[in-house]
């Protein structure tokens, strides 16, 4: 899953970053890639909201294996498929 959040206090910024850091790895400054069974992402989930507000932004995208296996890094031959292969 892919998770971006933007919270403007430093305080609940830092604890999310935290907890992210935990269960995934950064891949840009407020965007997160995590990999979780059921029983965990559950466990985020709630470590998420008992350091939130209402007023933070914090959003879980569930990726696909077919959409992940269709990813990629620009500049990187890792993950590359055939043309043929991109749907929109």
């Amino acid at each position: 899953m892919l998770i971006p959040y933007d919270i403007s206090d430093d305080k609940r910024r830092r604890e999310v970053d935290k907890i992210l850091s935990a269960y995934g790895k950064r891949v840009n400054y407020s965007v997160f890639e995590v990999e979780v069974n059921a029983s965990k992402f559950r466990k985020l989930i709630k470590e998420l909201e008992a350091v939130t507000v209402e007023k933070d932004h914090v959003r879980i995208y569930t990726l696909s294996k077919e959409v992940v296996n269709k990813s990629f890094l620009l500049h990187r031959d890792e993950g590359i498929f055939e043309d043929d292969e991109l749907y929109f």
